[in-house]
């Protein structure tokens, strides 16, 4: 028998070099539906890691541009006498718009401690990613050395 009566033979059978049964009767071409919703899942995962890094690379483009600005202060302690106890206060520095990595050294340069608020699900685990929002004691403020300043912070 030759190659030509042989794929008149197959073509009159009404079979093929396919395999029987994959994709139900439609001659192999497409895949079965757990392969059709995996292509599916992965296509999706891709546009969302896409479009999850392309808001990332615009670095925040919606945002006004700060001034570069660098502010100078100096703490100068004071001392107070109350009978035979001696108190030092120094005046609270102000923190509000600053990184928190920068207002957790300001505060140890003034004697104080930072007691942290905010910080999302995981915490804080950059400093420098968090910003201070508000403080208390307001900036100025005459505070005894090693007291707790509370700062509330934001992500950058």
């Amino acid at each position: 028998m030759s190659d030509d009566d042989r794929t008149i033979d197959l073509a009159q059978r009404g079979t093929s070099t396919d395999r029987e049964g994959e994709g139900e009767g439609d001659g192999g071409r497409w895949p079965s539906w757990p392969a059709a919703a995996l292509i599916a899942a992965c296509g999706f995962l891709a546009g969302a890691l896409l479009a999850l890094g392309v808001g990332a690379l615009d670095g925040g483009a919606d945002q006004p541009q700060r001034a570069a600005t660098r502010t100078v202060t100096v703490t100068v302690p004071v001392t107070r006498t109350t009978g035979s106890t001696t108190i030092e206060t120094t005046a609270v520095p102000d923190l509000v718009g600053q990184p928190l990595d920068t207002a957790r050294e300001r505060l140890e340069r003034a004697s104080f401690e930072a007691d942290v608020d905010g910080g999302g699900l995981f915490g804080v685990i950059e400093d420098d990613n968090w910003e201070v929002v508000a403080q208390r004691p307001d900036a100025g403020e005459q505070l005894e050395l090693g007291s707790s300043v509370q700062v509330v912070i934001t992500r950058r």
